[in-house]
């Protein structure tokens, strides 16, 4: 009787580990099959590259993200940064190629980036606010922001600009290419560095490592200056594939990087999850998002379908938790 029992909680976990270690991965899988058979649009070439191009932008993000959801925090504002990293951007893109409008339109978003999210790891790395307040009060502090500086759109971006966004090396588009890149350096730094360790630890455990002499407040500020750094790559990415800047832009972002983020397994608590597995989840997000609009399926029905998954997800996550 006691083998019996035995056998059943083992083959319990191991079902569990099994979702957690793979599921995912069958998740995109069955998305993908489902679709295929439901349009014969969604399995062609033309449509993988859209699938990667759209998932370039928010993949960036959610990269951020993941920096930020490791050592469990949250940032809402990632959306809203975009925005103005873009807008300012667009600004410098829109007027004569002079050496300096060029170096100005190129840089100034990721300078903003980083400006946007060292305010943010600054408010809560020191001055103890907790995460999901300020990037709840950046993400409209920003938005007003890049609304009062231009609510009008630039259009006609000058070539130049373009073509970072609509360009290709090769038969690879630059915006594929720039994400990949970022997600390599992103594995690199949180499993071959100090920093990476770090990060991990404090969403496992804070009290610990502070125990441990981890300077917490140090590594929180780094992850809330990431996740800004990219959200302003981001948004260079994202108005040169537009051709245009918007203060409209990156509505609702925030919400797709956190699904990326925890569809790829990652814990909201912090301490688990990877890049790998976190660009999966964005390409489910993106798979789902581009089969149903393929299926006409209407916004507002895409948006429930998403938020149930953020639920499930969750709610997954739990389970794991308390079994692991």
């Amino acid at each position: 009787m006691a083998t019996q029992v035995l056998g059943q909680k083992l083959n319990r976990d191991d079902i569990l580990l099994a979702l957690r270690e793979y599921g995912i991965y069958f998740a995109l899988a069955i998305l993908v099959i489902a679709f295929s058979i439901a349009s014969d649009r969604f399995a062609t070439l033309s449509n993988l590259v859209l699938v990667l191009l759209q998932v370039s932008v928010t993949g960036i993000i959610s990269i951020g993200m993941l920096f930020v959801i490791l050592s469990a925090g949250i940032d809402l504002s990632v959306g809203s940064t975009l925005a103005v990293a873009g807008m300012i951007s667009g600004v410098y893109a829109h007027a004569d190629a002079t050496t300096y409008n060029i170096l100005m339109a190129l840089l100034i978003p990721i300078v903003i980036g980083l400006i946007c999210g060292l305010f943010n790891g600054s408010l809560v790395a020191w001055a103890k606010v907790p995460a999901l307040i300020v990037t709840l009060g950046t993400l409209y502090a920003y938005r007003g922001f890049v609304v009062w500086y231009r609510v009008n759109p630039i259009y006609d971006l000058k070539p130049w600009y373009r073509i970072i966004g609509q360009s290709s090396i090769g038969p690879i588009p630059i915006p594929i290419i720039v994400f990949f890149t970022v997600a390599i350096l992103a594995a690199i730094i949180l499993n071959l560095t100090r920093f990476g360790r770090y990060v991990y630890a404090i969403g496992g455990n804070e009290a610990a490592a502070r125990a441990a002499g981890i300077n917490v407040g140090q590594v929180k500020l780094g992850v809330y200056t990431i996740s800004g750094l990219l959200c302003g790559l981001a948004g260079l990415v994202f108005t040169s594939r537009l051709g245009a800047a918007q203060a409209i832009s990156g509505q609702g972002y925030e919400l797709i990087a956190i699904a990326s983020v925890v569809v790829g397994g990652a814990s909201l608590f912090g301490g688990r999850g990877t890049v790998g597995k976190t660009i999966v989840g964005a390409l489910i997000i993106q798979v789902l998002s581009n089969g149903l609009v393929m299926l006409n399926v209407p916004s507002p029905i895409q948006q429930i379908i998403i938020g149930m998954i953020i639920i499930g997800a969750v709610g997954l996550d739990n389970l794991l938790r308390k079994n692991p």
